[in-house]
């Protein structure tokens, strides 16, 4: 007994060992903006956790292996995705395989069986809390080992002793819970790493912005006042030609002062004048507001209308156009040579989904992670501050933004708005 509890220990070491490298990936995958691959590499560390477990396996009928390799193919494949536990489960078997036995038919078994219930809690999975997520892996844990048990004895005659059994499931879920506790630890402090380093950004922007904001203004308003004066007094002798020249300078004050109070904007995304909007209204009104740059630049946009009359949103009406109107804006300016921009609109369980699709040029992963930085853009004399902007307005009124692109191949923006029916 005290010799299985020491191997079973050593296999609960080898298999967190692994595990621990993990925020490796994270940092890896952040620093050179590859968060969309981060997957493929943290499938590694689960594969080596499944080959040191069976390096050291402990054994009581020959031909059988017994050990933890349950709870990082468990894991793997839960965190992982679909495609994380096919290559798992193929690891595992050709591995198990490679080691002979009677024991490999169980294990395939058991591998295959355990699918129908990745199949059915997978997402369940992935929406659930810490202890909902301790549940379901608990359960698929222990199904692989009373599987392998049962199967074990009814196929092989082969029964292990019920305190071994006891002892072996016990410690499977104990290494199961601390594993994904671990799992969930590094996951949180790289989100709230990333977190950081983002507003640490934004809040050096908000500052320059409303600093250069309240020192500009206060010069412009002055000037706007002896401009002003000068038309008020201006004698009769005053020829057309001075008053143009007034009337053009009271004009561009007045145009330089509105551009000052959108840069006020990256101080102060989030208003505090929110209101029912119609969004259908809007997202209109930010189509014609953008038609004639799209004529110029010879783009057809495609507006795929399908909201209800009744489809409302709580927002600050002057920034939620601003938001969309930078999108388009991007979009059209991606294609110089012409194209189509095509928006949608699709409804979803909890709101409705505004995708925005264009023909250009596309981005790199790297670039895609990339967006909503500060001074960060895709085009030559852009400062990236305008999409930054329409971030953080979208993230206020409590939506998101997903963002899909190819080389060549276009980009499509997903923004996720909580929608709500005003007769509700």
């Amino acid at each position: 007994m005290d010799v299985l509890t020491k191997d079973l220990l050593v296999n609960f070491l080898l298999m967190i060992l692994p595990l621990l490298f993990i925020q490796i990936v994270y940092f890896y995958s952040y620093r050179n903006r590859l968060q969309k691959s981060e997957g493929k590499f943290a499938a590694i560390f689960p594969a080596i956790s499944i080959l040191l477990c069976l390096s050291f396996p402990f054994t009581i009928n020959e031909g059988f292996l017994w050990d933890l390799r349950g709870v990082p193919i468990v894991l793997g494949t839960l965190y992982g995705g679909y495609r994380m536990g096919i290559f798992l489960t193929v690891v595992t078997m050709i591995s198990r395989g490679l080691l002979g036995g009677d024991g490999v038919v169980i294990s395939t078994i058991t591998l295959c069986l355990i699918w129908v219930f990745y199949l059915l809690l997978m997402q369940r999975f992935q929406r659930s809390k810490i202890p909902g997520k301790i549940i379901i892996a608990t359960f698929l844990v222990s199904f692989l080992v009373i599987c392998n048990l049962t199967l074990s004895y009814l196929i092989f005659d082969v029964l292990m002793p019920l305190d071994v059994w006891i002892t072996f499931t016990i410690i499977n879920v104990i290494g199961l819970v601390i594993a994904l506790i671990l799992w969930e630890i590094i996951r949180a402090n790289f989100l709230i790493l990333n977190d950081l380093i983002r507003a640490e950004k934004l809040t050096v922007v908000s500052h320059l912005a409303a600093s250069i904001s309240h020192e500009v203004r206060n010069p412009l308003t002055v000037s706007r006042g002896f401009i002003q004066m000068a038309i008020q007094d201006r004698d009769q002798t005053q020829g057309e030609k001075e008053r143009y020249y007034l009337d053009i300078a009271l004009k561009e004050i007045d145009q330089a002062t509105d551009i000052i109070n959108d840069y006020l904007t990256f101080a102060k995304p989030a208003s505090d004048q929110q209101d029912q909007i119609n969004m259908k209204v809007e997202l209109n009104h930010s189509v014609n507001v953008i038609q004639p740059l799209a004529n110029m630049n010879n783009v057809d946009i495609h507006l795929k209308d399908q909201l209800p009359e009744s489809a409302y949103l709580i927002a600050d009406k002057k920034q939620f156009q601003q938001s969309l109107i930078n999108i388009f804006k991007n979009g059209i300016e991606a294609m110089p040579d012409g194209g189509v921009l095509t928006i949608d609109v699709s409804q979803q369980s909890k709101g409705y989904i505004l995708t925005v699709a264009d023909q250009g040029h596309g981005m790199s992963e790297e670039e895609i992670n990339r967006l909503g930085e500060p001074y960060f853009s895709t085009k030559e004399k852009g400062t990236g501050l305008g999409l930054m902007v329409s971030y953080s307005i979208i993230r206020a009124i409590g939506g998101s933004v997903k963002v899909s692109s190819e080389k060549n191949h276009g980009t499509t923006f997903e923004i996720s708005l909580p929608v709500y029916r005003k007769d509700q």
